[in-house]
C-alpha cells in the first residue's frame, strides 16, 4: 500500500481534529499561547482568556490548549461553569467534552441530543465518540456492553441527527460504524457512499480502504476516490496530467485488496502498459498468485526483488508467498535477490544519502505524560528523532517497533528519540498512554498539539525527522517503510562524521 499511496498523497486515517473557525480572539489567544516559553507562562494566559471568552469554537480551542497543559484545572473549569449553567448546551456539551471516560462522553452525548435536539454539538460529541468506541478492540467492557444494549436508540439518534443536519461526515461516519458492527455491510456501504466532503473522505479514506478489504467489494473505492483525486489536484498536490495514471495505480491496489483477480486481469489487459510499470509489479504477483498461475507469480517477483520494488527480507517474511516454495526455482531465486541485496547495500546508503536537507526545525516545548516539560532547544548537541504518530494511524503502529527496536540497539548520550502523539484529542489521553506503557517503549513519549503539523509541514503521518546536532533537519520520512531501521543506520551514521 504504502508505494501505491505515496504516489497520490498521504491520507489520514480517521478524523483528524477538525480545523476551528478563529475568531479575532481565538486567534488574538493562540498567538500569545504559543509565545510563551514555559507551561506556567501557557497556563496565565489560558486564564486569562478564560474569562474573556463565550464564543462555542473559542471555548473549543482554549480547551484543546487547557487539556494539554492541565487537565484537571481545565476539566474543572467547565464543570463549574455547567453546574453554573445547567441549561446551557454549550456548557454542557464542554463539560462532556473534557471528561476522560467514553462512556461518560457517550451517555452524555444521547442526553444532550435529547435535551437540546438542534444543537449540533450533541450530535457531534456522540457521534465522534461513538465512532472512537466501535473503533477500539481493547474498550471497557462496559463500554462494548452499553454499544450494544443501546444499537437501535442510536440508530433512531443518528438518524434524526442526519435529518436535521444534512450528510453530516461524523454522524455518517458514526452510521457507518454503526451498521459494520451489526455486520449490515449493505446498510455500512451506504453510509460510505453518502459521504461528500473530499476533505472528510481524505482523512478517512483508510476505513474505506479497510471495509473494501474485509468486504470485498470495491464500490466505496470507486465512487470515493475520484472526489480525493479531484481534492488532490484542487489542492494543488497532483497534477492533471498525472491523474490517470494514479487513479490506476490506486484502482489496481483496490482490486488486490478486494481480490478481484479477473477485474484485475481484464483491466491490466485494457491498459496493457500497466503491465510495464515497476509500480504495478507487487500487485501483478499477487494477482497470478490469486490465479493459481505460480510460475508467473514467481517470474514477476524475482524481477521486483532485482529492481528494488519489493524488499527480498519482507519477502522471506511474508507467508503470502510460502505457496511458491513449491517452485523449482524458488530457492534459487530466494538466494540471488539476498545475495544481490547484501551487495546493494552501498547503493541503497548513496540512495538514503541523496535525500539530505538543511532546514532549520521548528522549536517545540512539549509535556510528557507527568507533565514535564522537553524543550528541543535543549538537546542541541544531539542527533534527535522526531516520530509524530497516532493510536488510529495503522502504519503509525508499525513504524513504531522499528523505531524502538532500533533506537535500543543504537542507545547513545548522543542520540534522543521522541515519540510525539499528534492529531489526537485531549480524551484520547488515556488510550495513548495505555498503549505506549503495554508496548514497553524506549522512545520518550511527549504529547503534541494542533500547530506541530503546520511547523513542520506534514500533512500525514507516520512522520519522522531527523535533526542534527545544530538543530537543523537532515533527513525526512513520511508513511511506513520496513527498511526504516536500515535508512536510520545510514542517517546516523552521515551525521556522526
Amino acid at each position: 500500500m504504502t508505494r501505491i499511496v505515496k504516489k497520490l498523497l498521504p491520507l489520514l486515517l480517521l478524523a483528524c481534529l477538525g480545523t476551528l473557525a478563529a475568531s479575532p480572539l481565538s486567534e488574538e489567544f493562540e498567538q500569545r499561547v504559543r509565545a510563551t516559553k514555559s507551561a506556567e507562562e501557557g497556563l496565565v494566559v489560558i486564564n486569562e482568556y478564560a474569562q474573556k471568552m463565550t464564543d462555542l469554537e473559542d471555548l473549543r480551542i482554549l480547551q484543546n490548549y487547557w487539556m494539554r497543559a492541565d487537565k484537571g484545572a481545565s476539566q474543572q473549569h467547565f464543570a463549574d461553569l455547567h453546574d453554573q449553567q445547567p441549561d446551557s448546551p454549550v456548557y454542557h456539551y464542554l463539560w462532556l467534552r473534557g471528561s476522560e471516560s467514553l462512556l461518560q462522553q457517550l451517555r452524555g452525548g444521547r442526553q444532550l441530543t435529547s435535551r437540546f435536539p438542534d444543537f449540533y454539538w450533541g450530535y457531534r460529541l456522540f457521534s465522534s465518540t461513538y465512532s472512537q468506541a466501535l473503533l477500539d478492540d481493547d474498550a471497557p467492557a462496559d463500554l462494548q456492553q452499553d454499544v450494544r444494549d443501546n444499537l437501535a436508540g442510536d440508530l433512531k439518534l443518528l438518524k434524526k441527527g442526519l435529518k436535521s443536519f444534512g450528510d453530516d461526515s461524523y454522524l455518517l461516519l458514526a452510521l457507518y460504524h454503526l451498521h459494520n458492527t451489526k455486520e449490515d455491510y449493505n446498510e455500512a456501504e451506504k453510509a460510505l457512499l453518502r459521504l461528500h466532503d473530499p476533505q472528510a473522505i481524505e482523512m478517512n479514506f483508510q476505513i474505506v480502504l479497510d471495509f473494501i478489504t474485509k468486504t470485498k467489494r470495491s464500490r466505496a473505492f470507486e465512487a470515493l476516490y475520484p472526489q480525493l483525486l479531484s481534492l488532490a489536484i484542487s489542492e494543488g498536490k497532483v497534477k492533471s496530467a498525472d491523474s490517470l495514471y494514479i487513479y490506476q495505480q490506486n484502482y489496481l491496489y483496490a482490486l488486490s485488496l478486494t481480490e478481484e483477480w479477473g477485474r484485475m486481469h481484464a483491466y491490466l489487459d485494457r491498459w496493457p502498459q500497466l503491465k510495464e510499470d515497476d509500480d504495478t509489479l507487487p500487485m501483478r504477483v499477487d494477482m497470478h498468485l490469486g490465479l493459481g498461475q505460480l510460475d508467473t507469480a514467481l517470474n514477476l517477483l524475482e524481477g521486483a526483488m532485482a529492481r528494488d520494488v519489493l524488499d527480498v527480507k519482507e519477502v522471506e517474511k511474508d507467508s503470502k508467498y510460502e505457496v511458491l516454495k513449491s517452485q523449482p526455482r524458488y530457492q534459487e531465486v530466494m538466494d540471488n535477490a539476498l545475495r544481490n541485496w547484501e551487495q546493494g547495500r552501498e547503493k541503497r546508503r548513496q540512495l538514503a544519502l541523496q535525500s539530505k536537507i538543511s532546514k532549520p526545525a521548528p522549536l517545540w516545548e512539549l509535556p510528557q505524560a507527568d507533565s514535564t516539560m522537553v524543550r528541543l532547544e535543549n538537546q542541541r548537541g544531539k542527533i534527535v528523532v522526531l516520530d509524530f504518530w497516532a493510536t488510529w494511524c495503522k502504519p503509525c503502529l508499525k513504524t513504531m517497533p522499528l523505531l524502538d527496536a532500533w533506537f535500543k540497539e543504537n542507545a547513545a548520550p548522543d542520540l534522543a528519540v521522541f515519540s510525539i502523539n499528534t492529531w489526537q484529542s485531549p480524551s484520547d489521553l488515556p488510550q495513548v498512554l495505555e498503549y505506549v506503557r503495554e508496548s514497553g517503549y524506549s522512545m520518550t513519549l511527549l504529547l503534541g498539539n494542533n500547530e506541530l503539523p503546520k511547523a513542520y509541514g506534514f500533512t500525514g503521518i507516520p512522520y519522522i525527522c531527523v535533526i542534527d546536532k545544530q538543530g537543523n533537519i537532515a533527513y525526512e520520512q513520511s508513511g511506513y517503510r520496513p527498511d526504516l531501521p536500515e535508512l536510520l543506520d545510514f542517517w546516523l551514521e552521515d551525521l556522526r562524521r
